[in-house]
């Protein structure tokens, strides 16, 4: 009998990061995800905090299959909000 090694199945995480305007750190949303479809909901909880905490405005729409989100801040800043796998984050 051979053993085989069964990868893990991936985790998701909310990630926003400025895109346009003073740029500053990239901020993780609060929770892993089990899919790119309950991640939405972390995509929507950022996007929400960020347009509060920047007085801002954000939308989310649904682009290749996974939820993204914009917020523009009237400090001049424009940040996307994606749903990324655990496999597609840089190594550490």
């Amino acid at each position: 009998m051979t053993d085989t090694l069964t990868p893990a199945p991936d985790v998701y995480v909310v990630v926003a990061e400025v895109i346009h305007g003073p740029v500053v750190a990239p901020r993780l949303g609060s929770g892993l995800y089990c899919s790119a479809e309950c991640a939405e909901h972390g995509v929507r909880e950022l996007v929400a905090d960020l347009s509060k905490e920047e007085s801002g405005s954000g939308f989310v729409l649904p682009y290749r299959g996974r939820a993204i989100g914009c917020v523009v801040t009237h400090g001049g800043r424009m940040w996307a909000v994606q749903v990324l796998a655990s496999s597609e984050l840089p190594p550490v």
